[in-house]
């Protein structure tokens, strides 16, 4: 596994100044459901943490890291009997050997913005038990976030963000946010100092080989017979090499899903090896929160200040459970500070990168533990639903929008949509990881009413999930596409609650495709304005009409629908509809506003 990760090995063709520091930061990433059911992940964590502490008393350059709040919050709850245990961690925290996160997980932040400021509930407990509190929070994995993030974690005091997307799954980030630290500040004003990793979070493992006797074990295939003084050459001095940037500090992380700490426990030693090497770049084995120390004090006068909306592009599987996503939200609204922290936290661990419904996480899991994670995942969502808004929450859907009343087609949509014969249709077709049907995907035969009037058009259509399976195979995508009579270089889309996104201030430089917004989209066009919303609806995207140039089809993710995985052996793993996704209705209404706007 290890060697598919790898880039193709080349010698370094340059060396960095000799006071270059890179600063790495070795911990385990926080994934729930993804290695395993969220109970099995919370005993591991414990185990993990457990294994950190004991290396970390027996080792003083033994450094840990636990990236997501939501492990030690779980560690203080299974040790709450034992002071002892806490002040043996209290110990280590102060002394700097472990450190935590800022932020419970690594969440949905988009399609959760309701969610976004209990991230970091966690963060007065940790001081109280652990003596200090945390400083730098820690989104990997997932390979964007909204702006709104800047101000959730600014109101919190929490000013430092380090980031490593998941290059298996996302597209490289551009240079543009990766060759240099920078301060992200929200259109509020708030700003966070944001340092992200090109090549991801495993990168100090999958890319620097260290340390050099753990890669030899991992994949005694291509590296058994690799001395240290070689796999540090191929490694480090490789990386060293590839750097774009000229900053005389950089940060990388040395992390696995849910990994144990045991081969952490030679990174020091490795790293002392090529620190004796003076004559290239300094390493050290540290917490995130020194690198940003060190790199505001030596830098800090000196960095961009970027500005600028981005997005969420996995938060584009939760369509996957539309409806229970939709309860979700009104359940998270419903919380406040009296509501139980027990409560709280749960909302949080639903609003987790790898918490839904469906098989899409299954690959390479025990038939068991695949049955496991979505029975878990079902009886998490309860649990939110019913303890913030009721049992009624359980089967509750989003009321219909009131339709216009039937009349002549108003002429003030003419110019946006047409004549109101063909405005609206659904599409389905293949897709999986980055949903949205294509120009070449069939055209479904479903119903779609549309009615209007001078200010509002609502669209609505029910979408049978079970018979388009039957026509189009276990996995695929729905969309109910608007036409708009525009080109689309004359097109602006942008969430709408986002004051950057509606002013074209774009974080990378562009504007993000798709946008990631469950409150609704704004689009501008010639001499006119729309806002588009639907209470199921979380993603949306513009498309030139194949057939016309003239025309652009808006489409709005509707339904994310697998019910095939392969399980571990390659078995191939079809349930039903209904043990995929319990309490999820087959056939979700879907209602689609447009307005239009001053």
């Amino acid at each position: 596994m290890l060697a598919a990760l790898l880039l193709t090995a080349q010698l370094p063709a340059q060396a960095q100044r000799a006071q270059d520091t890179v600063f790495i930061v070795p911990g385990s990433h926080l994934d729930l459901g993804y290695t395993a059911p969220i109970t099995a992940v919370r005993e591991q964590r414990i185990q993990i943490l457990d294994r950190a502490i004991d290396l970390a008393e027996h080792d003083r350059t033994f450094v840990w890291f636990e990236e997501g709040g939501w492990s030690v919050d779980t560690w203080l709850d299974h040790y709450w009997s034992n002071p002892g245990q806490i002040a043996r961690l209290r110990a280590l925290v102060r002394r700097r050997q472990i450190s935590v996160g800022a932020t419970l997980l690594n969440p949905y932040a988009a399609a959760f913005p309701e969610a976004l400021h209990l991230l970091t509930l966690h963060l007065d407990r940790v001081e109280r038990e652990l003596g200090r509190r945390p400083t730098v929070a820690v989104i990997n994995d997932v390979p964007a976030v909204p702006e709104a993030l800047v101000d959730a974690l600014a109101a919190a005091g929490i000013h430092y963000l380090l980031m490593g997307p998941n290059l298996m799954f996302s597209p490289p980030l551009p240079a543009r946010v990766t060759n240099d630290p920078f301060y992200w500040e929200s259109a509020a004003g708030a700003r966070v100092l944001v340092a992200i990793d090109p090549a991801g979070y495993q990168a100090g493992l999958n890319r620097w080989l260290l340390p050099p006797d753990c890669i030899r074990a991992l994949d005694p295939q291509h590296f058994g017979a690799v001395d240290d003084d070689s796999m540090l050459t191929l490694g480090v001095a490789t990386q060293l090499a590839h750097r774009a940037s000229a900053q005389p500090l950089g940060i990388i992380q040395h992390s696995l899903d849910n990994s144990s700490p045991d081969c952490v426990a030679h990174l020091a030693a490795a790293t002392r090896r090529w620190n004796l090497r003076a004559h290239v770049a300094r390493l050290v084995v540290a917490t995130p929160e020194e690198f940003f120390q060190h790199l505001e004090a030596r830098r800090g006068s000196q960095l961009i200040v970027r500005h600028g909306e981005w997005g969420g592009d996995w938060d584009l599987l939760r369509a996957s459970e539309p409806v229970w996503s939709w309860r979700l939200r009104q359940a998270i609204h419903a919380l406040s500070t009296t509501s139980p922290r027990a409560l709280r936290i749960a909302a949080v661990m639903a609003t987790d990168h790898n918490v839904g419904l469906g098989p899409r996480w299954m690959d390479g899991l025990p038939v068991t533990t695949a049955y496991q994670h979505v029975a878990e995942v079902a009886d998490l969502y309860r649990r939110v639903v019913e303890g913030a808004i009721g049992k009624a929450g359980l089967t509750a859907a989003p009321p219909s929008l009131v339709a216009p009343q039937p009349g002549p087609w108003p002429s003030a949509w003419r110019p946006i949509v047409g004549d109101g014969k063909n405005v609206a249709r659904v599409r389905a077709g293949p897709a999986f990881m980055y949903p949205f049907v294509s120009d070449s995907a069939a055209v479904a035969a479903v119903p779609v009413a549309v009615a209007a009037d001078a200010r509002r058009l609502v669209i609505h259509t029910a979408i049978d999930r079970v018979q388009l399976e039957r026509r189009l195979g276990a996995r695929y995508q729905a969309v109910i596409e608007v036409t708009l009579h525009a080109p689309i270089a004359v097109l602006t889309l942008a969430p709408e609650n986002s004051p950057s996104g509606r002013a074209g201030r774009w974080l990378m430089g562009m504007p993000a495709e798709p946008v990631v917004a469950p409150e609704g989209v704004r689009i501008t066009g010639p001499g006119w304005a729309i806002r588009a919303r639907g209470p199921l609806l979380i993603g949306w995207t513009l498309r030139t009409d194949p057939g016309n140039p003239a025309v652009t089809r808006l489409q709005a993710l509707a339904v994310v629908h697998a019910v095939e995985g392969v399980v571990s052996g390659g078995q191939k793993l079809r349930l039903p509809f209904a043990e995929m996704y319990p309490g999820e209705p087959p056939v979700p209404a879907f209602d689609l506003e447009l307005q239009r706007l001053p």
